[in-house]
């Protein structure tokens, strides 16, 4: 089941209050039960409640019916072919299971982190007129993706920060804040204060991402990219940050206003001196350059294998990535002193998607990039894999996954780097 991850810039579509009500009053009209016929007008939900002859049949009702009407066709079960244990091919990355976790090492390194996974489970009805966020419950499953990475990299992170309004069974290791625009601006000032060289630092964000218009100038395809934070539709000040009197930081709080890639910059990357590894992962529609970083890196694909992904087609006997070389773009750039990697789930003109599990029980939702990303550092098919092999693993899973089509994977760095020379680590320089 797929749920694609794409938002828009809701503050720029915002409604009058008298275009807000009249669009809220048409929505009801579409969606309620009564109806016009002529100059007449029928309420179904009152006709339903006192005509029996059209009352709708309960669930047991129902069962009972079709029962009735299947004995009356004598079908006989069909022999059914026994499928076998091992038919030689390989199951769909969503379908492979994150190894068990290793015992991270007393001595293991230390990587100070944020992590973001909003579900807009309270937003997706506040605005409804001004651009939906759909509910992303696999938000959830990639937190515990990454953390589960975090783990398999044998990296210790004695400070955490999480931001999510969702619960889980396990339980979060640190009490969760939510994801709003105020929180998460905050998160990343604490991730960078103080950050002196040597120090290791990961921002990871799974939700929704958008474009805006570009107002500095700085970005080649004219649109900046940004993060979506929760709504709080349910504050007591919300109407009246829709009313635009109050002040404007906490009305774009509120409202929940996108953190653009101009943002990010600033707030994390700017100010970052020279020997600090930052690694940045934006599992989100548009998130390509959501680091503004000046060096891009992709796998090379055939044009085959491209229309191949088009047609929904699975890849071509033979299939490999193994050593495929790697494609190095430089972009409209910012300068950054301090070691960064960004990985990010598709480029910026493409949206991102989401999956349900449905092979195992309860439909576990994830992130596709993060669920990959912890199964190419736990090593599944190279072990002590390189930047390079992860990159080249994430994208065949995408190209294996029917994902390709919509949204190809990509590492951006602070400076040029060969991504084939180093282990793949979250500590230490690039």
């Amino acid at each position: 089941m797929l749920s694609c991850c794409a938002a828009p810039d809701v503050t720029a579509e915002m409604l009058s209050p008298e275009e807000d009500l009249l669009a809220t009053v048409e929505e009801i009209n579409r969606k309620g039960m009564v109806h016009s016929l002529g100059d007449n007008t029928f309420d179904m939900g009152e006709i339903l409640k006192t005509d029996p002859a059209l009352r709708p049949l309960t669930e047991a009702e129902l069962d009972a019916l079709v029962e009735a009407e299947l004995s009356k066709l004598d079908l006989e079960e069909p022999e059914w072919p026994e499928w076998p244990d091992d038919d030689g091919t390989e199951p769909f990355p969503n379908q492979q299971r994150i190894p068990p976790v290793p015992a991270v090492p007393e001595d293991a390194p230390v990587v100070k982190a944020v992590l973001v996974g909003p579900t807009y489970q309270n937003s997706k009805h506040s605005m409804p007129m001004l651009g939906r966020l759909s509910v992303l419950l696999g938000s959830v499953g990639a937190l515990e993706d990454i953390l589960v990475a975090l783990q398999h990299a044998k990296v210790s992170t004695p400070e955490l920060k999480i931001l999510t309004e969702a619960k889980t069974s396990k339980g979060w290791p640190v009490a969760p804040e939510a994801p709003t625009r105020k929180n998460i601006l905050k998160s990343m000032q604490w991730l960078v204060q103080d950050a002196k060289p040597g120090d290791n630092l990961l921002f990871f964000f799974a939700g929704h991402g958008g474009q805006s218009r570009d107002r500095d100038g700085d970005e080649e395809d004219g649109q900046d990219e940004h993060m979506c934070p929760v709504i709080q539709g349910q504050h007591p000040k919300f109407a009246a940050a829709l009313e635009g009197s109050l002040e404007q930081e906490e009305v774009d709080d509120l409202l929940g206003r996108g953190i653009t890639d101009d943002e990010i910059f600033e707030k994390m990357l700017k100010d970052l001196p020279e020997g600090v590894r930052l690694t940045t992962v934006f599992d989100a529609c548009h998130s390509g350059t959501m680091a503004d970083l000046a060096h891009s890196y992709g796998v090379q694909l055939e044009e085959d294998e491209m229309a191949r992904a088009k047609r929904q087609e699975p890849p071509p006997p033979g299939f490999n990535f193994d050593k495929r070389p790697l494609t190095h773009k430089e972009l409209k750039g910012k300068t950054c002193a301090a070691s960064v990697l960004c990985l990010a789930g598709c480029k910026d003109r493409e949206t991102q998607q989401t999956w349900c599990d449905q092979s195992g029980p309860g439909m576990r939702g994830a992130f596709f990039l993060t669920n990959m990303l912890a199964k190419a550092i736990a090593g599944m098919r190279t072990p002590n894999p390189s930047y390079a092999d992860v990159l080249r693993e994430i994208t065949r899973d995408f190209y294996r996954g029917n994902r390709l089509n919509m949204s190809i994977p990509s590492f951006s760095t602070s400076s040029a780097v060969d991504l084939d020379a180093k282990p793949f680590s979250l500590v230490g320089p690039l």
